[in-house]
């Protein structure tokens, strides 16, 4: 059993900002912004297209690289516009723009929708853009045929690879602040990119082979029995970044953790018989299945209605372990036997207006109109359904 931390959601800080718009916040216009803002007592230049602006001039800024950055009115010293409309950047210039922020010793991997730029080996750079082309073909194609309107990613997505975890978490700490060496890669929800480190100098494996300069040997490697959680959390940190780029899922709406969290984690499940380590969807959470399990016989696991209503069963330390099981085991419920109102779920939360959190009766109506106003119905069900599996 492993922890993940959410990453994904909408910041702690910018929650509780939310309050503070001075009205609800209105569209803007798709002209290119060019900012100069105080953060942390330095100015820094920001260009990119508005999202949302409220009437103080607080602002959801997009840049064209794919980043979100929430602004507060009273941060921003100077302020212009272009006529022209942003253009998102190519797999070239965002390479070019990668390089040049991490400087000496990177080197970039593009396949056909990822920019990795790294400081590892090739080889290893060019087993995660398999593993990753992979993993968004079968996403991709699972939610099309649930009916959902979902698209490829519209701008190559952004990966930095760390030789080490050493310079990674040095690299990590600055978004993560000290809880950058809890996890072994993670989603910027900010950035829209994935951060990691190769997974093969491990200390945990190299004792068992140190042999991966071809993607044979690496493949071998991970898929030693240790390495399964390692896999795992790359798999699950890509999935949040592919849901939130291909419609499926929208940034800075309110996105239940309970459902983003539940979901990525139906989707890690590794497959270590497999040369390609991820072979599809459907498959039982072995290790979040059984803490469920045994929550459940300990009268420990949370009801639907907590669940839904409220996030911090996921967030705090103390729960989160049981939290992700318990998601892990809903999502996996309603999207095996309830998969077109799951669908129109994902729908309805992606259209949701950005930075509004919603409240807890608000969750649970948004859940109801789909799944049916009888919770304890569902929850009958999900149990029957559930104590089958094996």
């Amino acid at each position: 059993m492993f922890h993940q931390r959410c990453y994904y959601s909408i910041p702690l800080a910018l929650v509780l900002a939310l309050g503070h718009w001075s009205s609800a916040p209105i569209h803007s216009a798709l002209a290119v912004e060019h900012l100069l803002v105080a953060v942390d007592g330095l100015q820094q230049k920001l260009s990119g297209k508005v999202v949302v602006e409220d009437s103080a001039g607080s602002m959801l800024l997009e840049t064209d690289e794919g980043a979100m950055w929430p602004i507060s009115a009273e941060t921003i010293l100077r302020r212009s516009s272009d006529s022209a409309a942003m253009v998102p950047l190519d797999q070239a210039q965002m390479s070019a723009r990668l390089l040049q922020e991490m400087g000496p010793g990177f080197q970039r991997h593009e396949t056909t929708h990822y920019v990795i730029v790294h400081n590892t080996t090739r080889v290893y750079a060019r087993w995660c853009g398999k593993l990753l082309e992979r993993l968004q073909k079968g996403f991709l194609a699972f939610w099309k045929k649930q009916g959902c309107k979902v698209h490829e990613p519209k701008s190559p997505l952004a990966v930095l690879v760390f030789k080490n975890k050493a310079s990674y978490i040095k690299h990590a700490r600055a978004e993560l602040g000290p809880s950058a060496g809890n996890a072994i890669g993670y989603y910027s929800f900010q950035t829209n990119r994935i951060v990691m480190y190769d997974l093969t100098g491990s200390q945990a494996l190299r004792r068992e082979d140190t042999r991966r300069g071809k993607l044979k040997d690496i493949t071998a490697l991970l898929q030693h029995s240790d390495a399964k959680p390692l896999v795992a959390t790359i798999i699950h940190e890509a999935t949040h970044q592919i849901a939130f780029n291909c419609g499926l899922q929208s940034r800075y709406a309110d996105n239940p953790v309970w459902l983003s969290e539940g979901m990525a984690v139906y989707f890690e499940t590794p497959d270590l018989s497999s040369k390609r380590l991820w072979s599809g969807t459907n498959k039982v959470n072995e290790s979040r299945w059984d803490r469920f399990r045994n929550n459940v016989r300990r009268g420990k696991a949370a009801n639907l209605k907590t669940l839904i209503a409220d996030d911090n069963r996921l967030r705090h330390p103390k729960t989160a372990v049981d939290g992700y099981a318990e998601a892990w085991a809903w999502n996996y419920f309603l999207i095996k036997w309830h998969a077109k109102e799951y669908a129109q779920y994902l729908e309805a939360l992606a259209a949701k207006p950005l930075l509004v959190k919603d409240d807890r009766a608000t969750r649970l109506t948004d859940f109801q109109e789909h799944f049916g106003e009888n919770l304890q119905e569902l929850e009958a069900e999900f149990y029957r359904r559930m104590s089958k599996l094996r």
